[in-house]
């Protein structure tokens, strides 16, 4: 069973129980997911047998065949075909309605009701509003206030679908408008919905953003920021394996340590610089907490990790969070966090690197750790480097010569570097120019989603799921 409470946000879902309402209007252009949104709401009703879908578009063999999970959510007798196609059926359907009149119209409504035997109050999805008008003859404004004065004198509650995405006559009569959008952004589709007005229901989230991956209408939450975890451990992280003897190796490859980003990019060459840059007003822990799980994945296998954290991340927090995901052992032997902070040593930090103000120095200081790992693992390393912590030290010029002469060890070596960069910083054409690999990241409400500029791709939400035994990342298709 389809949990509403997630796929559908709560104040449609507390508007939709109240009883001072009876109509819902969703409209959006052709594309947007209304008759998605509208079928997944139905599917969480199917149960109680109180959900009911009239579709004035779509025959009811068509809507199994472009969305086949429905399937097992809602059975054909929840589904009445109000098409008037003059084509015969492909299939015998279990509801069926003829009309030529709004009178017509809602004597079948009414009909089709009377026959269900349901444990709550119903609801109906009317899909679309514009083709009932289209046929019996009226306006589309005339015919939705005749269908919600009607619905209101026998106690229903009905989401009512129009193709008019433009404010109408239509948002005044229903009780509720949700409107569903679909935008491009640098090529990539983007989709938000905007909750109009839900009388009754304090809007605490006006804004949505959703995808309809896999035909199924999904909205997205908050990002967590990057804390000290509860528990003082967590399992290990299920490690992929990208060393002598796998494929990633064969073929040259470093795993980005997510199964499916993988899927996306194919693996990251060995010897590559891969940039991940923030837009617009993303907070650096969001940044910062995308390439735990490479950190994780490198340390697990042996290698050495050497962090430049962001600015404002105390590198103290950072062994706070990772030696819980790691294991403190794992963590003091495979990761050393370089400190421009001062930070006094009242204990021993064997994992802290103090670092100069000098680039000569600094740069002097990640060779040696560099050195270091590659004599007593035998392995290569992986490089974090923040820039904007590197620029407000070193500024925009020095910190490009810090990126130019680490990449080309980096390249020479086979090892791999993340760069943390952000859009506002001096450095970032020059930092774009140098990376192999490219990926945006940008904010919407602490919505976090990303896409790949080199190579590309389609747009993801990014979030991680503290479910399972140890907390994964996921990336979710904005289509």
């Amino acid at each position: 069973m389809i949990d509403v409470n997630i796929t559908v946000p709560l104040e449609i879902v507390k508007f939709l129980e109240n009883s001072g309402n009876t109509a819902l209007l969703i409209k959006g252009d052709p594309g947007a997911g209304k008759t998605i949104f509208s079928l997944q709401y139905i599917a969480s009703k199917c149960k109680k047998g109180t959900g009911v879908y009239f579709s004035t578009r779509v025959d009811t063999n068509s809507i199994y065949e472009q969305f086949p999970w429905i399937r097992d959510k809602i059975p054909p007798e929840n589904i009445v075909d109000a098409t008037q196609s003059i084509i015969p059926k492909k299939m015998e359907v279990p509801q069926l309605i003829r009309y030529s009149s709004l009178p017509d119209f809602l004597r079948g409504l009414y009909t089709v009701l009377e026959n269900r035997k349901t444990t709550g109050l119903p609801i109906v999805v009317v899909d679309s509003i514009d083709a009932v008008a289209n046929v019996v003859g009226l306006s589309v404004e005339e015919t939705c206030s005749r269908i919600v004065d009607t619905i209101r004198s026998i106690n229903i509650k009905t989401i009512i679908i129009t193709e008019k995405a433009e404010k109408t006559a239509l948002d005044y009569i229903c009780d509720g408008v949700v409107t569903l959008k679909r935008k491009l952004i640098e090529g990539r589709i983007f989709r938000e919905m905007i909750i109009e007005k839900l009388r009754g229901v304090e809007i605490h989230n006006p804004i949505y953003y959703y995808t309809l991956y896999e035909g199924r209408f999904q909205y997205f939450e908050p990002f967590p920021v990057l804390r000290p975890y509860e528990k003082e451990g967590y399992p290990p992280h299920p490690v992929v394996n990208d060393g002598k003897g796998t494929i990633f190796y064969e073929k040259g490859l470093y795993s980005s340590s997510y199964e499916q980003l993988d899927e996306i990019i194919g693996g990251i060459r060995r010897g590559s610089f891969f940039l991940i840059e923030a837009l617009g007003k993303v907070p650096c822990e969001f940044a910062f907490e995308l390439i735990g799980s490479p950190i994780e994945n490198f340390a697990l296998q042996g290698r050495g990790v050497i962090i430049v954290p962001c600015k404002g991340i105390n590198p103290l927090y950072v062994y706070d969070v990772f030696s819980k995901f790691l294991g403190k052992k794992v963590f003091e032997k495979y990761c050393r966090v370089i400190d421009f902070s001062r930070i006094k040593n009242e204990r021993q930090f064997p994992w802290l690197v103090k670092a100069s103000r000098s680039m000569d120095k600094f740069l002097e200081s990640l060779n040696k750790v560099i050195d270091y790992f590659k004599d007593v693992t035998g392995e290569n390393v992986l490089v974090i480097l923040s820039f904007d912590l590197l620029e407000s030290l070193f500024g925009p010029e020095q910190t490009e010569m810090i990126t130019s002469e680490i990449t080309s060890r980096i390249k020479f070596e086979k090892d791999l570097l993340f760069g943390l960069s952000f859009s506002s910083l001096a450095s970032s054409a020059k930092l774009r120019d140098m990376a192999e690999y490219f990926y945006r990241i940008f904010s919407e409400k602490d919505v976090l989603f990303g896409y790949g500029v080199h190579p590309p791709t389609e747009i993801h939400n990014i979030n991680i799921d503290f479910k399972v035994p140890h907390p994964r990342t996921f990336f979710i298709p904005v289509v």
